[in-house]
């Protein structure tokens, strides 16, 4: 008895695991800047990305990182611990720029075999990223279709099936339909008057009306000036993004400052620091995939979004912050003692006025080599981002004397708003 009803469990066991429709593992990793072109190294993550966000509407699909196509290659014995069936695909990309064109080419790869299965090549408008995004999904697609997971049948009929024609309406329909039309009509002519008299408030200029059999929808800017609800999700992230990009929208690599004898002066040193300004990577991904902007452009490194009222509300405080330019800064660099207390301050800025402040405490220099890397614009329609993919490197060089030189422990920098600037130099100096 107890053969027969482990056979049975065996048995049980089998045609569950034979029931479970095979599944697709699909590794995608970044792709490959064949011409190492620098202002398109963010495209190594947003095309991926892309395609990522297409495939996870597949059943049974699972999208694997780099890190674990570099686990399974390294044991793959994981292989044959998954269910029969199941196959592992690798999307391999790589593109490259020749003037306004950008070509890419995928691969799909047979991980068990490293077979090549596929591949195809596009030939997209650099200024149109979107439309090459487009494309690149519809191509994976395409190349993945032949091995997607077949979605089992159900042995019930569809809600879909059996349908048949409609059969004609009674009279009595018809005699309903009639009657409902009328009491519409009359119930519109009813509101007009309500209207034109008062009573039923101030008609709306901005809603679609008939005048003369001619339909007309008023859509001149001041339609636009109240907040729309359907839009407040859009606005909730674009405000996130717009937030990170104005406070804190630059990776910065600060290297040892290098100290030489002043040939000239026995008493000083010449010092050099190294700093190097860019934006943070993530921004632009961010950009390309948390906003449905309504449209992008690209010339170059530079890379502009553009957003309009038709999905976004403007917010009053982001709107006042971008006129008044209060989301331009300043870098300041510190040289500081032990004790933290600055011994040199360089400040990066075009300002005369900042030029001409000084200091008998601290040594203070003023420079003009940074320029920002993001900018911004709004009007009563639109709003444009712009984002420069470019590294800024910078070498600032003073005289400074031994015994300061030798007091130095720390440097730091910092991003000063720039209608602050005055203020936060004056109470150091």
């Amino acid at each position: 008895m107890f053969k027969i009803r482990s056979i049975l469990f065996l048995l049980l066991c089998l045609s569950v695991a034979l029931a479970v429709p095979p599944v697709l593992n699909l590794y995608i990793i970044p792709f490959d800047n064949s011409k190492s072109d620098a202002p398109l190294n963010w495209l190594s993550d947003a095309f991926p990305e892309m395609i990522k966000t297409d495939l996870n509407n597949y059943d049974n699909v699972f999208l694997k990182n780099e890190s674990e196509l570099e686990r399974i290659m390294s044991n793959r014995s994981l292989l044959l611990q998954q269910r029969p069936g199941t196959k592992n695909f690798l999307v391999l990309g790589k593109y490259e720029r020749a003037l306004d064109k950008l070509s890419v080419s995928i691969q799909l790869i047979d991980i068990s075999s490293w077979e090549e299965v596929g591949l195809k090549k596009i030939r997209g408008d650099y200024n149109d990223v979107s439309s090459t995004n487009k494309s690149i999904t519809e191509m994976v697609s395409t190349l993945l279709k032949p091995y997607l997971p077949k979605p089992s049948e159900s042995i019930y009929p569809a809600l879909t099936d059996g349908k048949r024609m409609r059969t004609p309406p009674t009279y009595a329909e018809r005699a309903m339909d009639v009657s409902s039309s009328i009491d519409a009509a009359i119930e519109e002519l009813e509101k007009r008057m309500d209207v034109n008299m008062g009573v039923r408030g101030e008609e709306n200029e901005f809603e679609s009306k008939e005048i003369e059999g001619e339909w007309i929808l008023n859509i001149e800017e001041e339609s636009y000036e109240n907040d729309r609800p359907e839009n407040e999700f859009n606005t909730t992230i674009m405000v996130e993004v717009l937030e990170k990009l104005m406070s804190n929208p630059y990776e910065i690599k600060l290297e040892k400052p290098e100290f030489n004898f002043d040939p000239n002066n026995k008493k000083e040193f010449q010092v050099a620091l190294n700093v190097n300004y860019k934006l943070k990577a993530q921004l632009i991904k961010d950009m390309l995939q948390s906003l449905p902007y309504s449209g992008l452009k690209q010339d170059g490194s530079l890379t502009v979004f553009y957003f309009n009222k038709d999905k976004y509300n403007f917010p009053m405080n982001i709107t006042e912050r971008i006129q008044l330019g209060e989301h331009r800064r300043v870098p300041v660099i510190q040289l500081r003692d032990r004790n933290d207390n600055p011994l040199v301050i360089l400040v990066d800025s075009p300002e005369k006025e900042i030029h001409n402040l000084n200091s008998k405490k601290i040594i203070y220099k003023p420079f003009h080599f940074f320029s920002p890397l993001i900018d911004f614009s709004v009007g009563g329609w639109s709003m444009q981002v712009s984002l420069e993919n470019v590294e800024i490197p910078v070498n600032y060089t003073f005289s400074l004397g031994i015994n300061n030189a030798n007091s130095i422990s720390k440097v730091s920098l910092k991003f000063i708003p720039e209608d602050e600037l005055f203020e936060f130099l004056s109470k150091i100096l």
